[in-house]
């Protein structure tokens, strides 16, 4: 009997030492020509966005998908932010690239420039007490969208 109630109670703390927090997944837009940008356009504007996401941290990983705000609870730490895409197998990514994109784009560095991007994580942020909302941030692209990466090239036009 008494192993039963350790073990509830040990169950209990593990559970209570994780910190309710909010995901808010988001495009960043930054200003794409036509009119000179005032002050205020320099800034760029975000939106939500919906993306599949791998969080690496020294006590928890985990992975979700998230479409606008989610709200998890995560343990105290620091924390690595992954695309979901970065967990495919690079040859199945490139195929699946080659399929999707059009002759405006041209893939460079090939599969080692993919892995080495894989490897970097897409943001960093740390959980604590004081902590509720987490931002998680993709970088839109003028004319092209969300381009995978760095890997990528658009050499197709640009409107002015």
């Amino acid at each position: 009997m008494k192993i039963i109630i350790f073990s509830i109670t040990l169950f209990f703390l593990i559970i209570s030492c994780k910190q309710g927090v909010v995901l808010k997944a988001q495009l960043h837009h930054s200003h794409c020509g036509g009119v000179p940008p005032t002050s205020e356009t320099k800034k760029g504007y975000h939106t939500e966005h919906e993306m599949d996401v791998t969080f690496v941290g020294n006590n928890d990983s985990i992975s979700m998908r998230i479409d606008g705000n989610r709200a998890v609870k995560l343990r105290p730490g620091n924390y690595r932010w992954y695309q979901g895409a970065k967990l495919a197998e690079t040859t199945d990514f490139i195929e699946e690239l080659r399929m999707r994109l059009d002759s405006n784009f041209v893939l460079q560095g090939g599969a080692t420039c993919i892995d080495e991007w894989k490897r970097k994580p897409d943001g960093e942020f740390s959980v604590n007490s004081n902590t509720d909302t987490i931002a998680l941030t993709l970088k839109y692209r003028c004319y092209t969208g969300i381009l995978p990466f760095p890997c990528m090239t658009y050499i197709g036009p640009i409107y002015q």
